[in-house]
């Protein structure tokens, strides 16, 4: 009796499943039917703007974004998060949004890299070429790839002439990010591992990769300096590093509100990256770290409109120092940021979710779970 109540319940669960797997298939099919629709509607309207973050093969990630005018005040916007060292487009988004919340939803993705204006011809073509360089690895774009691509509409990916340059260094380099599950890494490296050999790839976590990037940066620096200085050229540079103390950043002393403020933003970043150049702090990607550091200066230097300054202060009560606590409310920033492009319902960075999560973050929670583990290794071995 016990054996067929076993059975029972088995076949039970089987055609669960199924009934399961249906409803979401028909779920799934549903909406892309959906979305291909509006975009079809859509990609009638106005061209308004074709937008590509820089730094897209340098870094190995970045937006593509293309909008087209709806409505006096409305817009419907693509965007593509392209791997050009690997996998392609890895995720295509669309939105219909007011002039407000698209100049919001674009702001998002420039807290890591500024955008430049291009030729749509010049976007389609890379993402088109994009697609390509995946595929002949076995690897397929985002499942709302072609959907969401038609926006582009009659626009003729073949009147751009440029020529794209997709891996690195001659190899394809699978680099997880960080809403990648284990399952998805392990099912994307076993692909790439049959397809290529364990020989025809290159395998990094994104840190690794960051760290790799900004040592070639280094060394292209390096190139350029005349090696053999002499004594009356050290002493010109002491007397400019002297000169540039006096305005420079440093974030172990909090900069002026209202100073801070009344710079732009370009000019905010290049003081972030000045100081750890002139300090020798090894980073990861130099340009997005730097562009997130100062985005929470920014917060901090607008006081109680959001919980930073306060949590940097809590923080440096902790035990932090000044630099410390910015970098641990920037690695909360980072989190938040890499959910709100990878959740097709968002339209607008969750401020109020990312404050929350602020104003939970401690000393502790930091160190236990965004320090370096380079360090955890080393406090080991010791």
């Amino acid at each position: 009796m016990g054996s067929r109540n076993s059975q029972r319940r088995h076949a039970k669960a089987v055609h669960r499943k199924k009934v399961l797997a249906e409803r979401r298939r028909v779920r799934v099919a549903g909406a892309k039917g959906a979305l291909a629709q509006d975009v079809r509607r859509a990609r009638t309207a106005p061209f308004h703007s074709c937008l590509v973050q820089r730094g897209l093969f340098e870094n190995g990630f970045g937006t593509v974004a293309l909008t087209r005018k709806t409505g006096a005040h409305t817009f419907a916007l693509a965007a593509f998060l392209v791997d050009a060292f690997c996998l392609g487009v890895k995720d295509a988004l669309f939105r219909e949004l007011d002039e407000a919340e698209m100049e919001s939803f674009l702001d998002t993705f420039e807290a890591t890299a500024p955008f430049q204006a291009v030729d749509p011809s010049y976007a389609r073509k890379l993402l088109r070429d994009a697609v390509a360089y995946a595929r002949s690895l076995g690897l397929e774009p985002h499942a709302d790839y072609a959907a969401v691509e038609s926006l582009f509409g009659d626009i003729d990916a073949d009147a751009c002439e440029d020529e794209f340059q997709f891996g690195f260094e001659g190899k394809p380099l699978y680099v997880p990010g960080p809403t990648e599950s284990p399952t998805q890494i392990r099912r994307r490296f076993d692909l790439l591992s049959r397809r290529l050999g364990a020989d025809g790839f290159e395998f990094r976590d994104f840190a690794e990769a960051l760290d790799a990037l900004d040592e070639d940066e280094d060394e292209d620096e390096d190139e350029d300096e005349d090696e053999d200085v002499d004594i009356e050229e050290d002493e010109d540079i002491e007397e400019d590093e002297d000169i540039d103390v006096e305005g420079a950043y440093d974030p172990a002393v909090a900069p002026d509100p209202e100073r801070w403020l009344a710079l732009d933003e370009q000019e905010r970043t290049d003081l972030v990256l000045d100081y750890h150049r002139r300090a020798g702090i090894t980073l990861p990607n130099e340009k997005i770290h730097a562009v997130m550091h100062a985005t929470v200066e920014n917060q901090i230097a607008m006081g109680d409109e959001l919980p930073v300054c306060r949590t940097v202060e809590r923080l440096m009560a902790e035990g932090l120092d000044r630099h410390e606590a910015v970098h641990a409310v920037a690695s909360v920033l980072t989190a938040r940021l890499f959910d709100a492009l990878n959740d097709p319902e968002a339209k607008v960075f969750p401020t109020d979710a990312y404050s929350a999560a602020v104003e939970r973050l401690t000393a502790e929670s930091w160190r236990r779970d965004f320090r370096d583990e380079d360090e955890e290794e080393e406090e080991d071995e010791e």
